[in-house]
This record gives structure tokens, C-alpha cells and sequence, in this order.
């Protein structure tokens, strides 16, 4: 009777760990993160630990709790969609000229370098491998996406995966509507707006007034003489999305000011932004625990 009695709760212990885990994968959500923290997104995967846009990159940056990677996709000669960020791979990889030169089989045979122009052991990644790797663990960015849209949709609908991808593009909403009118409803589109180059509230409110984007991207320039008040778009329910990468992109708020000064990152909440996209992720999120603004995903 004891022995019945402890494979019963051996057995009712493997059951609550399943539905746990099932739970778990359940809330991987764009649509569900909350707009009061703030969502980190690697840029190129966690490229300081790993060559950009590899799948160790990508694994590096799920280890630290990074909310999103954002990746770049290119096409191989027999029609593969890749991982690259150039248009060559010259500088990311072992070969040279550009992706659609080369059949998967022949891209496979060469290496990744990582950022200092080393090569490594590691391989340029299919997109079919990357989702492997993120579906149910980490939100993605596919950068570039829309160049090869035909070949991205049906992959993502077959793995039911449209509320952990975010599209991004820089086209007016006429211009989006146009193309993509059919489909908008089932992805989540994010418009990109370039502050900084004199695009603003034209183009924002034509988005606004037909769509429901999941947010804009702001791009600013080197300080802060093209800002808007990005709270008038998050009291929308609308998230606002700034890279910290590089001073022009962040109106001088960069990462690699944090070194000396990690509240440099407050400016970010102060302007009622809710999305970072950064090289420093461990950093950003250490900032982010400590002001109680970070959220787990999963």
C-alpha cells in the first residue's frame, strides 16, 4: 500500500511539473507584457559573448534573462533564409561575397568570426534552427523580415508563433496597408520613425488613426532637439521602443555611459519609454531589477 501511495505521488508530482512547464510556455506573450516595465532586446543576440547572430548568441542571451533578440535575416542561393546582418559576409564570417552566392551546404562550410574578426567553430544558423532554439523561450525581432515575408509567414503560422515575433519597418501606413493589409491583423507590426531625419507626428498619427501597432521605434538623433512626448503614444497602450546602442540613436543616453554612471539608463523611464534595444543586456537588466521595471519571459 505504501509503495502504491508513493508512485501516486510520484506520479501526481510529474503531472504539476508538465502543467508548470506547460504554464510556463504559455506566457511567452508579446501581447501580454505588461507597459509598466520595460522589455530588453539584445541587439544582433548577445553578441559580446558570442559572434552576432549566431545561436550561441542567442542562448547567451536567454542564460541572462533578455526579454527579445533582435536578428537579421538574409537568403541563400537555394532560397534558406539565414542569420546575417551585411549585405556580405565578409566581416561576420570566414568567406566572402554575398549570401545568395552561396547554396546552404556551401554557407554551413564556413565559421562565424566573433567581434574582434576571429573565426570560431560556430556556423551561420538557418532560421528554421533559430526558432528551434526561441520558440517558447525568448520574444524575437526579426530585423529586415519583411524583404522575405512569403517565406517568414508561413514558417511562423506553422509553429503558431505570431504573438512572440515583432515585425518592424519604415514604411508609412499607406504604403504597409497596402502590402500587408491582409495579414496586419494577425503579426505584430511596429512602425519605425525617424525622429531625427524630420519624420514625426504625420507619420505616427497615420498609424494611429487606422492601426493598431504593438509600437513605434523612435530613432532620435544626437540629442534631444527632435523629441517628442513619447507619453501621449504610451497612453494608447502603445509601446515605445529606443536603441541605446549609439549615441545618435538615443539623443547621447548610450550603454557604455553606464560604466561610469548606470543611472544614466533613468532617462529612459523618465521619457516613458518601455522597450531598450542594447549591446550591454547584463548591465541594462542589473539596472532594471534594482528599479523594480524588469519582467521575466518566460
Amino acid at each position: 500500500m505504501k509503495k502504491i501511495r508513493s508512485k501516486s505521488r510520484i506520479i501526481l508530482s510529474c503531472i504539476m511539473l508538465l502543467c508548470t512547464s506547460l504554464a510556463v510556455y504559455a506566457q511567452i506573450s508579446l501581447s501580454k507584457f505588461p507597459d509598466d516595465k520595460i522589455m530588453v532586446v539584445a541587439h544582433r543576440a548577445d553578441w559580446r559573448e558570442a559572434p552576432e547572430n549566431s545561436i550561441q548568441a542567442i542562448k547567451k542571451a536567454i542564460e541572462k534573462g533578455v526579454n527579445m533578440v533582435e536578428i537579421d535575416l538574409a537568403l541563400t542561393k537555394d532560397n534558406i533564409l539565414i542569420l546575417m546582418h551585411d549585405k556580405t559576409i565578409d566581416r561576420t564570417t570566414t568567406g566572402k561575397g554575398n549570401p545568395g552566392d552561396y547554396t546552404l551546404e556551401e554557407i554551413k562550410k564556413l565559421s562565424l568570426k566573433d567581434g574582434l574578426g576571429v573565426p570560431t567553430e560556430m556556423k551561420i544558423p538557418t532560421l528554421q534552427e533559430v526558432l528551434d532554439v526561441t520558440e517558447g523561450k525568448i520574444f524575437i525581432n526579426l530585423d529586415k523580415a519583411f524583404d522575405y515575408f512569403d517565406i517568414v509567414y508561413p514558417m511562423l503560422k506553422e509553429r503558431k508563433m505570431f504573438d512572440q515575433v515583432l515585425f518592424k519597418g519604415t514604411a508609412n501606413y499607406e504604403e504597409f496597408n497596402k502590402k500587408y493589409g491582409k495579414i496586419k491583423d494577425e503579426i505584430h507590426y511596429m512602425p519605425i520613425i525617424q525622429l531625427g531625419s524630420g519624420e514625426g507626428w504625420t507619420k505616427i498619427n497615420g498609424y494611429l488613426k487606422n492601426y493598431k501597432v504593438y509600437g513605434f521605434e523612435f530613432t532620435t538623433g544626437p540629442d534631444e532637439n527632435h523629441l517628442i512626448n513619447f507619453k501621449d503614444i504610451q497612453k494608447n497602450k502603445i509601446k515605445v521602443w529606443l536603441n541605446a546602442m549609439w549615441p545618435i540613436l538615443c539623443a547621447g543616453h548610450n550603454d557604455d555611459k553606464t560604466f561610469e554612471n548606470p543611472e544614466v539608463y533613468n532617462w529612459y523611464p523618465d521619457h516613458y519609454v518601455n522597450i531598450i534595444q542594447t549591446d550591454r543586456p547584463k548591465e541594462l537588466i542589473d539596472y532594471l531589477k534594482k528599479k523594480n521595471l524588469y519582467f521575466f519571459t518566460p
